[in-house]
């Protein structure tokens, strides 16, 4: 799709990505216009009623790198703010939903609860965050802290505590290290973590995600298959290229091709490469999974987060191809691993045999979903029981 301009008697197009890329500036500045519009409301009022918001205190608080992150947290703060728990939410985002959490234009407003609060971008919001003043900083960022990484741990935080954002553990070696606390998903991964406390919590936005798949219609046509790749080398389609996508196509399977949305930012080329060796297959683009994996009968992935979202959320089985030794990834086994109780892990050698693979692969007897994961459609009250078990000023 072109975006078409009308310049009097010439016309102009915009290239999909040139068109997305000033849709995106004009909405961050639509977002900073209306933030400090708010700021303004309220210094304006403060000075026509005379009376000033009252200085908010909390020890506990939420740093957000930007919107994206929103699905992680928007469980947890919204039980939070029924609980009456104090807290500050800190964001890099000016596009952030949690600033939209506040009603400005009611009186009645209460801050007293809680307060959101936009720290700035790059190098601004970094600073702000390596200087919070609270003893409890939740956080889903890994590597604050670490060697390079422009994030520093807060002197004054006693207690970094750790929300997963995928179901592996696919961090960098040493990603969580200045980490105090972290809220376990897995109950496997106690043991990796004996010098800090680990509280049995779950993952707030795999509940949703499980919750909305329930919602859908959840019918397939029993022969689709959706193959899900992590962007740049590591990624299926980097390693494999077309021609296992195509076996399965000849052997008379749906195919559709979900490539991670930052390929589309960071090796463009390959992508567009990709769809021209595959011109009968459909790519998909949707921002939200939800909708394609439920059409899916079976996902064939690397050792990627996707795999237990789609096994969670639908009971379907996956194959995970292997991608290779990360040596700089920590944990990386349990990936490896996870791959035999949800599916079938497929060694480089063997993913010539896809088509007989995927033909077999209903045979398999796989794990129950309460071995994966914690507190299933209760991880947002066991987090916030934890947090609202610190201790906050009055």
């Amino acid at each position: 799709m072109k975006i078409k301009i009308n310049f009097g008697s010439r016309d102009g197009y915009l290239d999909p990505g040139t068109g997305n890329a000033l849709f995106a500036a004009l909405f961050g500045i639509l977002g900073s216009i209306a933030f400090f519009a708010k700021n303004i409301f309220y210094s304006i009022k403060e000075l026509i009623t005379g009376k000033k918001q009252e200085v908010f205190k909390s020890d506990l608080a939420i740093f957000s790198e930007g919107k994206i992150y929103w699905i992680y947290f928007k469980d947890v703060v919204e039980e939070l703010i029924k609980r009456k728990i104090k807290f500050t939410y800190y964001t890099m985002d000016i596009n952030d939903p949690a600033l939209d959490l506040h009603d400005f234009g009611n009186e009645n407003e209460d801050f007293s609860i809680f307060k959101v609060k936009f720290v700035g971008s790059g190098n601004k919001g970094y600073s702000e965050i390596s200087n919070l003043k609270e003893k409890n900083i939740l956080a889903t960022s890994p590597n604050i802290g670490s060697q390079g990484y422009p994030i520093k741990k807060p002197k004054n935080c006693e207690n970094l505590i750790h929300i997963f954002h995928a179901t592996g553990m696919g961090y960098k070696k040493g990603g969580l290290d200045n980490y105090d606390t972290i809220l376990l998903h897995q109950s496997d991964f106690a043991n990796l973590f004996k010098n800090k406390k680990v509280v049995n919590a779950g993952l707030p936005y795999l509940d949703t995600l499980i919750e909305n798949a329930k919602a859908l219609q959840n019918k397939t046509d029993g022969k689709t298959i959706l193959i899900a790749s992590t962007w740049g080398s590591g990624g299926i389609l980097k390693i494999y290229g077309s021609k296992f996508i195509l076996d399965l196509a000849n052997a008379g399977y749906n195919v559709i091709v979900r490539p991670h949305p930052y390929s589309y930012v960071c090796e463009k080329d390959f992508i567009e490469n990709l769809q021209k060796e595959l011109p009968n297959i459909s790519f998909n683009t949707e921002i939200n999974n939800l909708s394609v994996l439920s059409k899916a009968d079976i996902l064939i992935s690397e050792l990627s987060g996707v795999r237990l979202d789609f096994y969670l959320a639908f009971k379907r089985p996956v194959i995970s191809l292997e991608s290779g030794k990360r040596d700089e990834w920590e944990h990386d086994e349990w990936s490896v691993d996870i791959s035999k109780h949800i599916g079938i892990f497929v060694k480089k050698e063997d993913v010539e045999n896809l088509p007989q693979i995927v033909k077999n692969i209903s045979q398999r007897k796989l794990i129950d979903e309460n071995s994966i994961l914690l507190n299933i459609g209760k991880s947002k009250i066991a987090i916030a029981d934890y947090l609202g078990s610190l201790k906050t000023p009055d």
